[in-house]
């Protein structure tokens, strides 16, 4: 899990590894969930004296009591935990290990399962990493490898990997995102378009003639929408004193503080379900690659029957782009396939949570997986 990770706010981020825990409970499984930092990393709040809790373990603490985890939790700092010993009694004769992104690296604490499965979660991305830049992606410790790329292993233009790539769509825990609490914002989304959002992230790749690039390169592409009609509003981590702030806020984009959004699992929550759905850009390199990656905010979206208007990375090929969800390629397109939807929203909210259902219920994804692994569940 990458939960202690990301100590500040990563509210969705956290939702993308817990919707893994949740959903494989929902599907029968007896779960214990694990993560590994070391102590060196470590951040604590401002003036505070060891031993005080860091962020890190206030931040999984807090996780673990919100989903009752705390008899099968653990956090190892460095290799020790005060319930290591329980956890290696659990793992004594569990079934498999899924390792989400490969971040946990403490191969001896699980080398003896014999089902041990790599979740790739930045298809194109990784393999690009692996391929080109020789970065160890963690590979060697795993018997069996997932995607989220659904063109990965295919039909994605990206570089030859010896792993044989199990295309997997994102899940989305369907009880935990139906109801949301009424929680006070600092924006108003209401009539937006909304979304969450890295300016930048990763370092453009170029591979085969293409430059694999981030969100900003897609985000370019679009600056000129709300001139369209639609209006967008997108909490990001882009200062106003950057050149792209201005340039955006002049075409009619709004913008509101990632951190503002994103600190707070409550907040995270009301505010995707406050505006009109989500408009979404997809890293350029999900793009160019065809990679299929589909969003795993944007499930969640989908479960709060929200509409989706998603940039196309191939996702089309395993998921309905029509009522709810749609895709779009270029500048035109987007305007046009926003204006619909707000036409006719409340047929386009139905069906938007009638596709969480149907393709991305976390129960129902992690019976798939759990199949591929050779593994029985209960019905």
């Amino acid at each position: 899990m990458v939960v202690a990770h990301l100590p500040r706010n990563a509210a969705g981020n956290t939702w993308a590894f817990l919707n893994w825990v949740l959903g494989l409970q929902q599907a029968g499984c007896d779960v214990w969930m694990v993560e590994h930092l070391n102590r060196s990393d470590l951040q604590y709040p401002e003036g505070a004296e060891a031993p005080a809790e860091s962020l890190h373990e206030r931040t999984w603490r807090r996780a673990v009591e919100q989903h009752g985890l705390q008899e099968r939790a653990t956090l190892f700092l460095d290799d020790d935990a005060p319930n290591a010993e329980a956890f290696t009694r659990w793992a004594a004769d569990a079934d498999a290990f899924i390792n989400i992104s490969g971040q946990f690296k403490l191969d001896h604490r699980v080398a003896h399962l014999p089902r041990r499965a790599y979740v790739d979660l930045d298809p194109a991305f990784t393999q690009l990493w692996a391929e080109t830049l020789g970065v160890d992606m963690n590979y060697a410790p795993h018997t069996h490898f997932f995607t989220v790329g659904a063109g990965i292993g295919t039909t994605a233009r990206i570089p030859v990997t010896p792993q044989r790539w199990i295309p997997t769509l994102p899940a989305v825990s369907l009880p935990h995102w139906t109801q949301v609490a009424d929680a006070p914002l600092p924006v108003d989304p209401r009539g937006c378009w909304t979304t969450v959002t890295h300016w930048h992230g990763y370092k453009s790749i170029p591979w085969d003639g293409r430059l694999h690039g981030d969100k900003r390169e897609s985000l370019v592409t679009v600056r000129e929408l709300p001139q369209r009609g639609p209006r967008l509003l997108a909490a990001t981590d882009m200062e106003p004193s950057w050149t792209d702030y201005a340039e955006f806020s002049a075409c009619g984009w709004r913008f509101v503080p990632a951190a503002d959004i994103t600190a707070e699992d409550e907040v995270y929550r009301a505010f995707l379900a406050a505006g009109l759905g989500e408009f979404s850009v997809a890293k350029q390199g999900y793009v160019v690659s065809r990679s299929g990656w589909f969003s795993d905010r944007s499930a969640c979206y989908l479960a709060l029957g929200r509409p989706v208007v998603l940039q196309d990375t191939g996702w089309t090929d395993v998921l309905p782009s029509d009522a709810g969800l749609l895709a779009w390629n270029t500048l035109d397109e987007a305007a046009e396939v926003l204006r619909a939807v707000e036409a006719d929203l409340p047929r386009h909210r139905a069906a938007a949570r009638r596709i969480a259902e149907e393709y991305l219920d976390a129960r129902k994804v992690m019976a798939k997986v759990l199949d591929h692994l050779g593994l029985a569940v209960e019905s």
